[in-house]
């Protein structure tokens, strides 16, 4: 047996997992006068969160600001018919999380582009 401190919390107190001190959304919204166009813009960005609790002395892991800027095209050329033009992460940052001054974790998910078309019956 390892004993009771073998798996014992680095810090008795922190923030909630996955609680940030900041959250910022913002959203720009288009809609043509005809009702054939609309795009929306969309901002996100969040504040560093503990990603998980520190064990037996390493420090605890938190997941870095993340911006993500996206926008959004749609044509109603009629009312059966929609085509959508999506574009997301158009900043192309990346997610990173640290331990202490260390980079523990990198992921980059890129640019996403998507077109959709859309018939109703």
């Amino acid at each position: 047996m390892a004993g009771t401190k073998a798996d014992a919390p680095t810090n008795a107190i922190r923030t909630l997992a996955g609680a940030s001190e900041y959250v910022a959304n913002i959203l720009i919204g288009f809609d043509s006068d005809d009702g054939q166009h609309s795009s929306t813009l969309t901002y996100n960005v969040f504040g560093e969160r503990l990603f998980s609790a520190g064990r037996n002395g390493s420090p605890d892991a938190f997941e870095q600001p993340f911006h993500s800027l996206d926008l959004t095209y749609s044509w109603y050329p009629i009312d059966a018919m929609t085509l959508k033009l999506k574009f997301q992460n158009i900043l192309d940052e990346g997610i990173e999380i640290k331990m202490g001054e260390v980079l523990a974790f990198t992921e980059k998910p890129g640019t996403s582009f998507s077109l959709t078309f859309q018939w109703s019956m």
